[in-house]
């Protein structure tokens, strides 16, 4: 395996120096300067995610950047007596409001041979009072993030930041799990197998799989210090996909136009077959009867499309 070595601590002050923008036109040019060879390109923003900030008081001076070591601190223990001191202080809980972009640079042309690159955007904001009397906290997790106690508007205490979260060498990522899932088959795995049927499907011909999908990825030690990897595709498509019915009568030119106009939705050929091994939205049985229609006098899907079908119908996996 031929690591790439990336200086994180370069990336992570390249992001804290930029300024956020819309676009992200001027990350993505310091980014180039610091690796030429990588022509990132930003694919993906998924949201809707927040973690706890600092504190602040009701006239918005600092208290502290870390309201769990804060709590952790001044509790000594004892929650409830932190709660009487400082029920009448006003002081107010934020929350780092953020966004996950993610970044892609193509390296070769397997569907493996990219870099991805994940950055956060971040905004600090009030969230909640951090004590309230009609609120019964048991520990510190019920205050830093309560859930029966009313939020306050999202006002912003900070601008906008950029953080870097992670750099990937996905074929490096990929091959690694491999090597340690490898069984005496040397049967690949299952995000292994999604890549290697996307190389041999008429959805090579599209744009790299990199801009149509990126890996949500975790990487973690078990209780027994087995290391742990897994990979699972997102796709790039923002728009919401509804779920895809198949009925049990549905042949020929029903199913052709169900999976022709479900491609053209997304925009490349096969989307539906790579979508049905990772969304609930496209069911398994689509595969099943299309496989059967094509084993008769049907001829809808390219040759190369078809033995990708016939795979998946004898060994059937999903990621």
């Amino acid at each position: 395996m031929n690591t790439v070595i990336y200086v994180n601590d370069e990336l992570a002050n390249t992001c804290a120096s930029t300024q956020v923008q819309n676009d992200h036109q001027l990350l993505i040019q310091k980014l180039l300067r610091l690796y030429p060879e990588l022509k990132f390109v930003h694919v993906l923003t998924r949201g809707g995610w927040y973690r706890s900030a600092g504190i602040i008081d009701a006239n918005g001076n600092r208290i502290t950047d870390s309201c769990r070591q804060w709590l952790e601190t001044k509790s000594n223990g004892d929650i409830h007596q932190l709660i009487d001191q400082y029920i009448d202080s006003a002081y107010i809980a934020t929350v780092f409001v953020g966004k996950t972009h993610y970044f892609v640079a193509q390296t070769g042309d397997a569907a493996s041979d990219f870099v991805q690159l994940q950055i956060e955007e971040l905004q600090e904001v009030k969230h909640h009072l951090l004590f309230n009397e009609d609120s019964f906290a048991d520990d510190i997790e019920d205050i830093i993030d309560p859930v029966d106690v009313e939020k306050l508007a999202e006002e912003p205490v900070t601008e906008s930041r950029y953080l870097f979260r992670r750099i990937t060498s996905i074929s490096d990522f990929v091959q690694s799990m491999a090597e340690k899932k490898l069984d005496k088959n040397k049967t690949a795995i299952p995000i292994q197998r999604f890549m290697q049927d996307w190389d041999r499907s008429s959805s090579k011909e599209a744009r790299p799989f990199c801009h149509h999908w990126v890996l949500s990825l975790q990487q973690h030690t078990d209780p027994w210090g087995e290391p742990i990897m897994q990979a699972k595709p997102v796709s790039t498509f923002n728009q919401e996909l509804s779920l895809m019915k198949v009925q049990s009568e549905y042949r020929g030119s029903e199913l052709a136009r169900l999976v022709h106009g479900f491609d053209h939705n997304i925009g490349y050929p096969m989307a539906w077959y790579f979508f049905m091994l990772s969304h609930s939205g496209v069911p398994h049985q689509l595969a099943e009867a299309i496989y059967k229609d094509l084993m008769g006098t049907y001829d809808y899907l390219p040759a190369r499309d078809l033995k990708v079908l016939k795979d998946w119908s004898e060994k059937p996996y999903g990621v």
